[in-house]
């Protein structure tokens, strides 16, 4: 029963995970992560500030990953360049352009205040 219900669901988000990292921007985005939550942390330790910051990131990550699945589907559907196709890349693009100005806002405002 666990196996079912937890490892094997588990296993497939490891797996899921594994594939976006493949991905450069994934890697780019955990990257600045790394190199940047340990200047946060010290920053803004214990405060509201810096849980915004944490929940403004993994929304980062969060989309690039969902844009990393539709960018793999739209391929595996159809090799031809297709207006369809385009918009759909397209816009799993804007939605992490987005996702990084959420975060730039967060930013600007746990900087400043």
């Amino acid at each position: 029963m666990f196996q079912r219900y937890v490892w094997n669901p588990l296993k497939c988000v490891l797996s899921g995970i594994r594939f976006a990292y493949r991905d450069r921007s994934f890697r780019l985005e955990v990257l600045l992560g790394v190199i940047f939550f340990p200047f946060f942390a010290l920053k803004f330790w214990g405060t509201l500030q810096l849980l915004l910051l944490s929940v403004g990131y993994f929304i980062i990550l969060i989309a690039e990953t969902i844009n990393c699945a539709i960018e793999k589907a739209v391929d595996f559907t159809s090799r031809d360049i297709h207006p369809l196709a385009k918009q759909a890349k397209d816009t799993a693009s804007a939605a992490v352009l987005l996702a990084l100005l959420n975060f730039a806002l967060i930013f600007i405002y746990c900087f400043f205040n």
